[in-house]
């Protein structure tokens, strides 16, 4: 199956009734590699390639497989040695997306490992705003949101990126979509 194949199908039925046999071809599933310690995922390419597609046709009803998608991808790098694009690349579909709501899952990325705390910008957690997110951080009672609240607004005041989100999202297209090519 090609990933537009598959995002087609996935569009043609409701996320909550897609057969367990499609989910399990972007799934996260551990693969160790022969002779060595390291360990990779076997949907990983997949996954990726479905990201790609998504990048180009983008929209709303995507929300639940970019969501679903992102999870696989924080399950991955949680025994990953790096950052790859595929989660920066999720997550920024995510933060288009732009539902306050998804910030949580965006900082579990962020803090999935020390390489994503690096690699995965903090841009993405304010897909919806900076204003809106960091009032929706300030409302909810959540173990995790203080922190989240915290990195934002010391990001915020040091300029970190939030003047400009507009550009941002300009210049993180054109890098995806060279990448994409």
């Amino acid at each position: 199956m090609q990933a537009e194949d598959f995002v087609r199908e996935v569009r043609n039925t409701q996320f909550e009734f897609l057969s367990p046999q499609l989910l399990q071809l972007v799934v996260y599933k551990e693969e160790i590699f022969p002779n060595t310690e390291e360990r990779g995922d076997q949907n990983a390419d997949f996954r990726l390639s479905v990201l790609k597609a998504l990048h180009k046709i983008l929209s709303q009803e995507d929300r639940p497989l970019v969501r679903f998608l992102l999870k696989q991808e924080i399950a991955f790098h949680e025994n990953a040695w790096s950052i790859y694009e595929s989660i920066r690349l999720c997550g920024f579909l995510l933060s288009l997306l732009a539902q306050v709501e998804d910030v949580g899952l965006l900082w579990e990325a962020k803090t999935t490992s020390f390489d994503t705390m690096c690699g995965f910008d903090v841009e993405f957690l304010v897909g919806a705003g900076v204003a809106p997110t960091v009032s929706y951080l300030q409302s909810i009672q959540e173990e995790w949101s203080p922190d989240a609240l915290e990195y934002i607004e010391k990001c915020q005041r040091t300029g970190s990126g939030f003047q400009n989100l507009e550009r941002y999202r300009e210049e993180t297209h054109r890098f995806f979509n060279r990448i994409g090519s």
